[in-house]
């Protein structure tokens, strides 16, 4: 193979040979100091997630302190106070974190619970206008109620035989669309997904 360089020109290199001499055996890898206070600090993350409160870790440290325990012997008054500081810091944004996330549930809860309401009063209504539609078509409209509540009633007054008849093609249609298990086709429409976004934007 050869090299082209603006000094030597064109010469002939073995890049084999020469990559011997340029590999790296061995590489160090940079130190990472850990101080104390960092030490304490990784102790602050564990005790968090245990649920230990404020005070509890105020008297956790004191008790370490009297105690003469290792890691807590050349704590000073000042690190002590940090340690106090900071942890209290941490409490306080995970009490706001879980606040925060509460609250949007609560809200998120009632807005469904909104949602529901809104959507069975548009259902309830289009089913009363389907229903006296229907009995407009069969002419039942003087002797009986739209009224959704009473459906059941009524659909036993009409239908004492438990069956539609072929030939009533005039209302079986509407018929069809008042018993469908799928709201949707009260108003023509096929999915549930569409039926939330006809009731969303109503």
């Amino acid at each position: 193979m050869y090299n082209n360089h603006k000094q030597m020109g064109r010469s002939r290199v073995n890049w084999k040979h020469d990559s011997k001499k340029t590999r790296k055996t061995h590489v160090q890898q940079k130190k990472i100091n850990v101080t104390q206070m960092d030490k304490h600090y990784g102790l602050q993350r564990q005790f968090l997630k245990d649920g230990m409160n404020f005070l509890q870790y105020k008297n956790y440290i004191q008790e370490k302190i009297n105690n003469n325990m290792f890691y807590y012997r050349k704590l000073s008054e000042e690190d002590v106070s940090k340690l106090h500081q900071r942890y209290r810091r941490l409490v306080q944004e995970e009490d706001n974190k879980v606040n925060e996330l509460l609250e949007y549930r609560k809200r998120n809860k009632r807005q469904k619970r909104l949602f529901k309401e809104k959507k069975k009063v548009i259902i309830d209504e289009q089913k009363s206008k389907m229903i006296d539609q229907l009995l407009k078509v069969m002419n039942k409209r003087d002797i009986l109620t739209s009224d959704v509540n009473a459906w059941t009633r009524i659909k036993k007054l009409l239908f004492s035989g438990g069956y539609i008849e072929k030939g009533d093609e005039k209302w079986s249609e509407i018929y069809r669309k008042i018993v469908s298990p799928v709201s949707a086709h009260l108003f023509n429409i096929h999915s549930h997904d569409a039926l939330n976004d006809y009731i969303m934007n109503q």
